[in-house]
């Protein structure tokens, strides 16, 4: 592919054309065919829609919050005056008019952008042989307050009952083994990542757990998963602690040890990583980018050669994130990423019929599979067969 360039702040110098996609690599061929034929018209199909959606939304919601916001004002104005709780209580009566009159109008917003979201990334996943899932609760039945709470309710009870398949402190199964799934309480994990590197201690401590943008497939022999997760501190003060991306890659054959790597002072060996040692690679400027420790000095540096570690730096610099980790471990290669929402199709609030939309797509389909790609060699592909 066309070699990325990036800004100093990590964005993406420039978007490629479909065209410059399509003479890439062999499975985006057809990109531009399944863009005019396809995906344009459809996305314009609902742009009309989205366009006349948005402007009386905006109409409804300015009304919504003008209106209460001027009685108060008369209210205050012809009884205790404008002082006292003044603000306050004409902040909260536009709230609380906003939610009641244009709540469910926004919901409805809601639904579109998630169904473009699945329409776009559901067609850049096709050529490569993957499947997505937005994860969403499934809002496009909403139509009035009634439909609302029954899909709430609904989407409760399907969480509940994914919880009592793996309550608090369960764990899965990944390559032969059981890894925990810790005290958080949330959606149930759909990958191993997750488990993985919370047994590894490579995610920070956190009270509930959400997912979304849900990708499978196999590259190169070997089947992946890739998820957003979001993971919150929880109690009065909660907050979000790890926002990113949680890749699990399965390997054809199993690793002879188990090799942690991390973005420089953010992890150290704790009290139950004693046969772990530090690993010193041939690059002076990847040791300090990066704290490696492995029970298998050899194998660490067969699979973090300067070539490889350069994958996992492109991968960070086009998402934007940091604190990047991952644990390579019997027969998987998991890892984390710190990053704002990735794979959001654009925004919603633009126009729909943008080539933009699916090119960006495509461009962060193909770094994850440069990624499994440089990490797999003929001869493990070759042994699975």
């Amino acid at each position: 592919m066309k070699d990325l360039k990036f800004k100093q702040n990590g964005a993406p110098d420039f978007t490629p054309t479909l065209a410059e996609l399509a003479g890439s690599r062999p499975e985006l061929a057809n990109v531009q065919k399944i863009w005019s034929e396809a995906l344009a018209p459809e996305l314009a199909r609902r742009e009309a829609n989205r366009s006349v959606n948005l402007n009386a939304l905006k109409r409804r919601t300015i009304l919504a919050a003008i209106i209460p916001a001027a009685l108060v004002a008369l209210v205050f104005a012809f009884t205790v005056g404008l002082f006292g709780g003044f603000v306050f209580v004409l902040i909260l009566a536009s709230v609380v008019s906003v939610a009641v009159f244009t709540g469910l109008d926004w919901l409805k917003f809601y639904a579109m952008k998630t169904a473009t979201k699945d329409l776009v990334l559901g067609a850049a996943c096709a050529p490569f042989g993957f499947t997505y899932q937005t994860l969403h609760p499934d809002v496009s039945g909403v139509t009035d307050f009634k439909s609302a709470v029954a899909m709430a309710t609904s989407y409760a009870t399907e969480q509940a009952e994914a919880a009592k398949s793996q309550p608090v402190g369960a764990g899965v199964s990944v390559a032969g083994f059981t890894v925990s799934l810790g005290e958080a309480t949330g959606m149930a994990p759909p990958t191993p990542a997750y488990g993985v590197l919370h047994q590894a201690q490579l995610l920070p401590g956190h009270a509930s757990r959400k997912f979304e943008d849900l990708i499978e497939g196999t590259r190169a022999g070997a089947q992946f998963s890739l998820v957003e997760a979001c993971l919150d501190s929880g109690g009065d003060d909660s907050s979000t602690v790890f926002q990113g991306l949680l890749f699990h890659v399965e390997y054809p054959r199993r690793f002879l040890g188990r090799t942690i790597v991390a973005r420089s002072g953010w992890w150290k060996r704790g009290k139950g990583a004693k046969d772990l040692k530090k690993v010193d690679l041939v690059s002076a400027e990847l040791n300090d980018a990066f704290t490696i420790y492995s029970t298998d000095q050899v194998e660490a540096r067969a699979l973090l050669t300067p070539d490889r570690m350069e994958r996992l730096i492109e991968l960070e610099r086009h998402f934007r994130g940091g604190k990047l980790r991952a644990v390579f471990e019997d027969g998987h290669m998991t890892m984390a990423l710190e990053a704002p929402d990735q794979f959001e199709a654009g925004s919603i609030f633009e126009p729909l019929v943008n080539p933009d939309r699916f090119a960006t797509a495509l461009v962060e389909l193909g770094l994850v599979c440069d990624l499994i790609d440089g990490y797999l060699t003929r001869d493990w592909v070759k042994a699975k067969r």
